[in-house]
């Protein structure tokens, strides 16, 4: 029994060996490629760099990496790569899967801008900032936790709310919203029939249109949906007429051109949330001679 014991110890000991010998020369890595998932305007490092500064260990085995530290290397090195993933193709080879962070926001810090993607990881820091001349949408309203940060940091901000996200679903990508919103600013008003204040986001547009979408915490996708289809169909908006509320009581104006390019819409949701869920929305019309 005792013979029998030992042999089989023997043999489960040499299938461990064999397992780890295996493991440390078939399976040891020997390549490393990068695969880019979508454009590289931005990104000047060749594939060799790039694999370079990830300091893989070369000779051990692919079971065996922390593949994280791998990636916080590359992304150190390079802001404007984002890491999808690393991945293993058997016996001894990685595929660094890897796509270009685009330039989403301009947030102020201090004297300079960063210049940011949607994760809020600085690309670049500029001493000035114009609007019409970057990829980036100016944001206000928000905080930032300190003024120190440097290029592939992520700053640490309060008071926003998905925007990026709201439009990204609604059809509206950087590459479109860049061309339209010059400015976001996130706030908050008072709400007289909430009787207390609400969180606001407001949209400036490049041809002097301002979008403010109120509650912007509660449906801010449907609220973006209703902003993308009024600004593309507000021609259809010109002679008609409406009422306004002003300083000699309610009187109603026709709308031109002129003072619907100077309007502020505001999109709100229903009050009545046992008949109305979050997709409801509506918006009024505040034209420019009532501002």
């Amino acid at each position: 029994m005792k013979k029998k014991w030992i042999i089989a110890s023997s043999i489960v000991l040499g299938v461990i060996g064999l397992c780890v010998i295996f493991a440390f020369t078939l399976f040891s890595l020997k390549k490393v490629s990068v695969d880019f998932r979508t454009s590289i305007t931005n990104i000047s490092a060749t594939e060799d760099e790039i694999i370079e500064s990830a300091n893989f260990k070369y000779g051990s085995s692919v079971f065996f990496h922390g593949k994280n530290g791998y990636i916080g290397n590359i992304e150190k090195s390079y802001p404007y790569i984002k890491v999808i993933n690393i991945e293993t193709v058997f016996p001894s080879k990685f595929i660094i899967h890897v796509a270009e962070r685009e330039e989403i926001f301009a947030v102020k810090n201090g004297e300079n801008y960063n210049i940011t993607d949607d994760e809020f990881k600085i690309l670049r820091i500029e001493n000035d900032f114009i609007p019409s001349s970057s990829n980036a949408m100016l944001i206000e309203g928000v905080s930032i936790n300190s003024n120190t940060y440097n290029i592939g940091d992520f700053l640490n901000i309060t008071g926003y709310y998905e925007i990026y996200d709201a439009l990204y679903e609604n059809n509206l990508p950087n590459g479109e919203c860049n061309n339209i919103i010059e400015k976001i600013t996130f706030s908050t008003v008072y709400d007289a029939v909430l009787k207390k204040n609400i969180n606001t986001v407001s949209l400036k547009l490049f041809n002097g249109m301002t979008f403010e979408i109120l509650n912007c915490d509660y449906g801010l996708s449907a609220k973006i949906k209703m902003f993308k289809n009024v600004f593309s169909s507000f021609p259809e908006f010109i002679g008609k007429t409406i009422k306004v509320d002003s300083e000699e009581g309610e009187k109603y104006i026709i709308l031109t051109e002129e003072n619907l390019l100077k309007a502020t819409f505001k999109i709100n949701n229903y009050y009545d949330y046992s008949s109305h869920d979050e997709n409801d929305c509506y918006f009024d019309i505040i034209p420019f001679e009532n501002n």
